[in-house]
């Protein structure tokens, strides 16, 4: 089941400085436009074509809608300098790409950074996911929650040390030792975890190179990306969950290199590349069996042991987070809906996986469905793993369409209702 939106909400965590608070206004928007316009067409050798397309931008308050073109259906009224209008609230509102009233928008929440280089980065990104059908790329969900388990951190938390040093070293040959042993880390994870070589490059060529895209066209010089490349990789280990977000931080860094090698090394990549394969081979890595006391020792050279450590401890009280959030959404009382053609969006830093056959459980997230709309905001909700079911916890008030839970809200449309069944949990049925 694919949604009707992306999913992949390009997260503004890593900015230098927050948002803009001051109040919207239409000029603005239009020289953000305008900006983001120039630097497609500057950056157009980047995919041998001009990405610049239909954007939304939504004031998340009042749902007005600021749009560089007008939509296929009319509904966009021409104002001064842009196209006006309201964005339905069965919509959800997020940094990602939309199928919507006829045209496929790259849409952005606003405010926006007040930087410049921060707006164009994130607007190329989804300008990116609009174009990538044309680049050759489809769109694939494939789940990565290898990367909660205690030794998937630690191998990724390893290459992603070994990715900082290549950054901070002063020759590309040096940068080139530490980006041959990340590769080492990344090698062995993959060993450790059937699969995950295919799932992880999955994610990587659908966001690694959206990020990738973004950063390139962002304006920002190779010193000036540099650094902001290693700001990013530098906070990486507090994010809550590296289920989603890997692949925003790997491919910019590797990529940053492989520039330096080859300006149009991702040019012939395509939806069946291998990118561990094309890294490996790009930057010399030998490809024999990697053996454990090897990669163990390398390991010593990235602070290893302290990254043991911490994750030894982060695995006890992970492992009694599980047993909490399976009790409440799968033994306690709760209640059940079904999906269809779902419009999603979530919180992808901090989401907790269950068992690969269970689902992950968000604690940020909103889905509009042919039932209604849920929002969660902080309650936490199982969405299962074949995206059919979301569970959250037992409603606590139910009241016409509006029904009401612990850190969630449920909105029906007409025609639907919750029932109590024989076992005590709840469903979410339609009246005959």
């Amino acid at each position: 089941m694919k949604p009707l939106i992306g999913i992949w909400m390009v997260s503004q965590f890593f900015s230098a400085v927050a948002a803009q608070t001051s109040p919207i206004s239409e000029d603005s928007i239009a020289v953000y436009f305008s900006e983001v316009q120039q630097a497609t067409k500057e950056h157009a050798s980047l995919w041998d074509r001009d990405i610049y397309g239909p954007i939304l931008m939504v004031d998340p308050e009042t749902r007005e809608v600021y749009a560089n073109v007008a939509d296929e259906e009319g509904i966009l009224k021409r104002s001064k300098k842009v196209y006006r209008g309201r964005l339905p609230k069965e919509i959800t509102i997020s940094n990602t790409d939309i199928e919507w009233c006829g045209t496929h928008w790259a849409m952005l929440k606003l405010p926006l950074s007040p930087l410049k280089q921060d707006r164009i980065d994130i607007i190329t990104h989804e300008l990116f996911h609009v174009a990538q059908t044309s680049l050759g790329f489809e769109f694939q969900r494939e789940d990565n929650i290898h990367l909660n388990d205690r030794e998937g951190r630690i191998y990724l938390r390893l290459e992603m040390a070994a990715l900082k040093e290549a950054l901070l070293a002063p020759r590309l040959t040096q940068a080139e030792v530490h980006l041959r042993n990340a590769l080492i880390f990344r090698k062995y994870r993959h060993l450790l975890f059937r699969g995950s070589d295919s799932s992880e490059n999955s994610l990587e060529l659908l966001e690694g190179l959206a990020s990738y895209t973004g950063q390139m066209m962002s304006g920002r010089n190779k010193w000036e990306l540099r650094n902001y490349l290693i700001t990013r990789i530098m906070a990486f280990d507090k994010i809550p969950s590296y289920v989603r977000t890997f692949a925003y931080e790997t491919v910019p860094v590797y990529g940053f290199f492989l520039y330096q090698k080859d300006n149009n090394w991702h040019k012939n990549l395509d939806n069946e590349t291998d990118l561990t394969s094309l890294f490996a081979e790009a930057f010399g890595m030998d490809m024999r069996i990697i053996l454990e006391r090897y990669v163990n020792q390398v390991a010593d050279e990235y602070n290893g042991r302290f990254i043991v450590d911490e994750e030894l401890k982060r695995e006890i009280s992970n492992n009694a987070r599980l047993d909490i959030y399976r009790k409440k959404f799968l033994e306690d009382p709760h209640l059940e809906i079904r999906l269809g053609e779902i419009n999603i969006s979530y919180d992808f830093e901090n989401i907790i996986p269950l068992d690969e056959d269970e689902g992950i459980v968000y604690f940020t997230m909103q889905i509009s469905d042919y039932w209604g709309i849920l929002t969660v905001s902080g309650g936490g909700a199982l969405l299962r793993s074949d995206w059919r079911w979301v569970i959250v916890s037992e409603p606590t008030d139910i009241k016409d369409n509006m029904v009401l839970g612990e850190g969630w809200s449920l909105v029906l449309n007409d025609g639907f209702f919750i029932e109590k069944t024989g076992s005590g949990d709840y469903l979410l049925s339609r009246k005959k």
